[in-house]
This record gives structure tokens, sequence and C-alpha cells, in this order.
């Protein structure tokens, strides 16, 4: 049995990627703005406000500060969130249980603290987690496994007594090479990695956690 279990939000607790999909382009299209692939890959384990002053940086013709195009993009994502998300298949049940079993769970996620807090909350889910870390905690990105260390010692857990749960197989393997066993959580979002995915982790969930219920609990 596992002494800790630690999960990403997005497309993991959360059947939410949608929130996510288009939503930077879609922002700054009006304005005559294509992000390109060097874009996303410049302000990949960026905070909102190192995001927003990026683009505003490199795009003049947004018309709007750093802070201004935040404070738009919180009311977006907290929409986003209200319509689009909700949780992932089992996975209710599969919380229950952990903590019946007296399993410690943290969150482990780079979305900005106060939108994840926010969604949790409304779903009623924020009360199973010891301990959330964000990308605020760590200020970089899921290549490193910095965010998964911090979460298992908040718990009082090694990394070998602990399960990381991830949609994102770069963030996956990270895990898998700091020690942690995995259960990958299949996303379309990420189906172009699934083979990678299914390469460094131990369990899987395909449609629901109910998948795993014998396989955690015995």
């Amino acid at each position: 049995m596992i002494k800790g279990a630690i999960f990403d939000m997005d497309g993991t607790l959360l059947d939410s990627m949608a929130v996510w999909d288009r939503l930077s382009q879609g922002f700054v299209e009006p304005y005559g703005v294509h992000i390109t692939r060097e874009d996303y890959e410049a302000v990949e384990g960026g905070t909102q406000l190192g995001v927003a002053q990026y683009f505003v940086a490199r795009y003049p013709e947004i018309p709007m500060t750093a802070k201004e195009m935040v404070e738009h993009m919180n009311v977006l994502i907290d929409e986003r969130y209200e319509t689009l998300a909700k949780p992932k298949d089992g996975v209710l049940a599969f919380l229950d249980a952990l903590r019946a079993q007296g399993v410690g769970c943290a969150i482990a996620t780079l979305t900005d603290r106060a939108h994840a807090e926010k969604a949790l909350r409304d779903r009623d889910m924020l009360h199973y987690f010891d301990c959330m870390l964000t990308i605020q905690d760590i200020g970089g990105s899921k290549r490193e496994p910095e965010i998964y260390l911090k979460a298992a010692a908040h718990m009082g857990c090694e990394a070998d007594e602990c399960m990381v749960f991830e949609d994102a197989p770069y963030a996956a393997q990270t895990a898998k090479n700091a020690g942690f066993a995995v259960c990958g959580v299949i996303e379309k979002a990420y189906a172009a990695g699934e083979p990678l995915l299914r390469q460094v982790s131990d369990l899987i969930v395909e449609r629901s956690f109910d998948e795993i219920h014998t396989a955690i609990f015995g």
C-alpha cells in the first residue's frame, strides 16, 4: 500500500483540458497575433504574470499591460472552468477510498493557485488534499522533479512510498525518473505522447479510476 498519492489536476483529477484549449491564442487573436511554437516553449512553466509579460513585450499590438492581460484572462479562465470542467470518472470514489485507508493526498499542478483552489472547491474536492503545490511554489515546469519531491516531503513520505498520478507523458517520466511509482491517466490532449506514458507508468487509468481499485487496495 502506498503512503502518499500525488495528483496533477488538469486532465488527471479534472476533465478540464478544454479549459486551456486555444485559450491564449483565442485571447490574442483579435489583435492579429499568432502564437508560435517557440512562444509556447518560451512560456512553459511560467506563471500567468510571467506569461503575460512575455506576450505583451513580444507583441506590442496587444493593447494592454501585463497586469491587465492577467485580469482579463482570469475572468475567462474562471468562466471556462465553471462551464467545461468536471471530475474525472471514478475519481471521487477513489479519493474517498484513499482517505479511508489513511493515504496522504497532495496536488502538484502548474495551474495558478487561485484557479486550482477555486476549481476544486467548487466541486467539493479540495478537502481531500493535505497540501497543494502550484507553479507559484516551484517557479518551473515538471521537467524537473522538485514539485513531486516537495509534495512527498509535505506528507512525510519518501519518493518510493508515493504514487504520482499524471496525464502528461513528460511529467510522468520526470516522476518515474525521480523514484516515484506512476499511474498514467490517458488524456486525448496528449495522444501523441501516449506510448511514453504507458512505458513509464506502473498503472494506467484508461477511462475511469474504478479500473485501478484492486491494484491499489487489493
